[in-house]
């Protein structure tokens, strides 16, 4: 390539150059360094809402006469009025919040913090606000997992767990999350949306992946798939130098920890190959033989996708239903209620975050040295890694000279030790009802109530208000907020109330009813699964030994194993249905469903369900047992009054176009016999 030629340029006055004033030089802080720069200035300043910030109460409430004039007293004032206004619970936290302000006290007044100042507002932290608010001297801990803990996982989450997820592709992101964390020790904000980077959509992309089936070194006859993964949004070298590039290998073994088959199930769905040859799973195996002279065939990827993340989050479609989205990254914070959700349903004692799968992988490096753990890890220290890791060796065999006990050992290290699925994972009706006994519920619905019945008086309707009086239809909005906002924490604390008081009663029960004569004994209720998971299961959590199958029976499982989990996005049974339908033991897959009849017999089915392509079969033909029922599910779907481009009535099979809601309804009642 020949050299660029450099662009001519004017000749500068050198003398005058240097009498001008300094250039502004902008700081280089990453990203989430910035987002919480910002959150000191929104708390410090005033507010984008109408809530007053900390400034906004003094006089005067300018928040540069106060930085200017910056006094021990003001930042006391400041991080008392903080902790009263937000739920703190570590010292360690509040003392990162407070070098952020300094940070931004030193970014908005461009010199350097007093270091007297800096002194004595650590010590005012360490000492005067963490006794009087009682801030935690310790640290979050995670409950370490290991492979036991992992295998549990993954099967739970595909063939037991009920959560109600948006869609198929969300439960199986979530699995592949856990297993490339666990690989490669990678922090979750290196392959989601990081909820320091919001809004910059990057995550793990196609063109972070490469897919290869190679020639296996100890059987050449045999071929195999191989993956390489770079990170490139490894904490503090984010799209920055060279980054890891890790190794996955096909996982024949158990095929549900296998990441490069649900690689695979995502480039499927994305239609991400960039050869037109490969259209089912099948020919991923018989189109990509590796040549003599060569080692291995790479599968490429299509430029148009190299720029789309593999995660990505869901999002509903003009209908209302959920749908994949083409484009956004699925965000660590999405990511996080899912995990945690499916933790409590696995019966963990210790919920934990994306973390604990790191902290694992950790606990397996910890014999590595130095070098090779911080280019893993991403650490620049080799003291961070002392916080990941906790005692793992028998150190009572090791003084009596006694061979290790390492399978005893490894149980009391990992959150298996106490799991139990049979913990409370809902509240029941009376607690419910209890609960909306709460002072505070009851006078935010009362309040909420009397101005509700206050604007029907005055203007009949709701719809009415909202355009005669936007300020009073406002604050009853508001209102309803509260009244729900109030009730999901009283919900939240309850339940985690409950299952505490599980977890610290259930040795003793267990001992009651051992003396009584009556073992405990729990069989987890999976009938509402689809038969298809189950049967997916079964097929990938085999736990055998390769060595000794046939090649070809291992292509065949990898294959039969891509095609059920690409069927499977096209059974998927809505949240509102999931706890309603309940399947019986498990039907041969059909290739076709039976057709629904052009006059329902009972009327009590949907028929926006009915005309939806990727809802289970049993789950689109649901008969609700009464009508108002169905009503109320019906509005769910929340289809608008006109239909302007016309819709084609939900029923299979019939042709009948409507163009507005009633006109839709009525035909329901007269063609279908379906009264809405």
């Amino acid at each position: 390539m020949p050299k660029k030629t450099r662009a001519k340029r004017t000749e500068i006055d050198w003398n005058l150059f240097v009498h001008q004033p300094d250039t502004q030089v902008n700081s280089d802080h990453a990203e989430a360094t910035k987002q919480n720069l910002k959150h000191i200035e929104r708390n410090f300043r005033k507010s984008l809402t109408n809530n007053a910030r900390f400034t906004q109460r003094l006089d005067p409430p300018d928040a540069q006469t106060w930085l200017k004039n910056i006094t021990l007293r003001v930042v006391e004032g400041f991080l008392r009025w903080y902790l009263d206004n937000h739920n703190v619970e570590y010292q360690s936290t509040f003392l990162v919040f407070a070098r952020y302000f300094r940070m931004y006290w030193c970014e908005e007044m461009r010199r350097e913090f007093s270091y007297d100042l800096r002194r004595k507002m650590t010590m005012l932290v360490c000492t005067t606000l963490t006794d009087e608010y009682e801030l935690d001297l310790g640290g979050k801990t995670q409950p370490s997992v290991n492979i036991d803990d992992l295998l549990y996982s993954t099967y739970h989450l595909l063939a037991v767990c009920d959560i109600a997820f948006p869609t198929f592709r969300c439960q199986g992101q979530l699995s592949t999350l856990r297993k490339m964390m666990t690989s490669t020790s990678a922090r979750p904000g290196t392959l989601v949306e990081s909820s320091g980077y919001m809004r910059s959509n990057d995550a793990l992309k196609w063109k972070d992946i490469e897919l290869y089936m190679v020639k296996n070194p100890d059987n050449p006859t045999c071929q195999v798939l191989l993956m390489r993964v770079t990170h490139r949004l490894n904490k503090g070298k984010r799209n920055k130098g060279v980054p890891p590039v890790f190794i996955y290998t096909e996982r024949n073994d158990n095929l549900g920890l296998c990441v490069i088959q649900d690689i695979l199930e995502y480039a499927f769905l994305d239609n991400a190959f960039a050869s037109e040859r490969i259209k089912c799973p099948r020919d991923i195996w018989n189109l990509t033989e590796v040549p003599e002279h060569r080692l291995s065939t790479t599968i490429h990827f299509k430029e148009a996708v190299k720029e789309i993340p593999i995660f990505r989050r869901a999002v509903k479609n003009g209908g209302g239903l959920w749908i994949t989205d083409p484009r956004r990254a699925l965000n660590f914070g999405t990511a996080l209620e899912y995990e945690k959700s499916t933790s409590i349903s696995a019966g963990s004692k210790q919920k934990g975050t994306f973390y604990k799968y790191r902290k694992g992988a950790a606990a397996n490096l910890r014999h590595l040295d130095e070098h090779s753990r911080n280019v893993i890890m991403g650490h620049q220290r080799s003291g961070t890694f002392a916080y990941y890791v906790s005692v793992r060796d028998d150190t009572q065999s090791a003084f009596m000279e006694t061979p290790a006990r390492d399978a005893l050992l490894k149980l009391a290290c990992n959150s298996s030790l106490t799991r139990d699925a049979s913990a409370p994972q809902h509240l029941t009706e009376p607690q419910r009802r209890s609960l909306e006994k709460d002072k505070e519920l009851d006078q935010l619905k009362r309040e909420c109530q009397a101005l509700r019945n206050d604007l029907i008086a005055e203007f009949h309707q709701l719809n009415k208000a909202k355009c005669a009086d936007a300020g009073r239809y406002n604050a009853f909005l508001i209102l309803q907020r509260r009244v729900k906002a109030r009730r999901k924490k009283i919900h939240d604390e309850a339940k985690e109330r409950v299952r505490n008081e599980f977890f610290e009663n259930i040795g003793n029960h267990i001992i009651d009813q051992n003396y009584q004569g009556t073992s405990v004994k729990f069989q987890p209720d999976t009938s509402h699964i689809q038969p298809e998971r189950k049967q997916l299961a079964e097929l990938e959590f085999k736990n055998r030994d390769v060595d000794n199958i046939d090649d070809a029976e291992l292509i065949e499982d990898r294959i039969r194993s891509l095609e059920l989990r690409l069927r499977l996005h096209g059974l998927h049974v809505p949240k509102s249905l999931r706890k309603r339908v309940k399947f019986e033991s498990m039907p041969a897959i059909k290739t076709e469903p039976q057709p629904f009849p052009m006059k329902s017999v009972t009327g009590l089915e949907c028929p926006v369900c009915l005309g939806v392509t990727d809802i289970h079969p049993t789950a689109k033909q649901f008969r609700y047992s009464r009508k108002n029922g169905l009503q109320k599910h019906f509005r769910t779907h929340k289809l608008p009054q006109m239909f302007p481009n016309g819709r084609q009535c939900d029923i299979p099979g019939c042709s009948e176009v409507l163009f507005r809601l009633p006109e839709y309804m009525l035909h329901q009642a007269e063609c279908h016999k379906i009264i809405l």
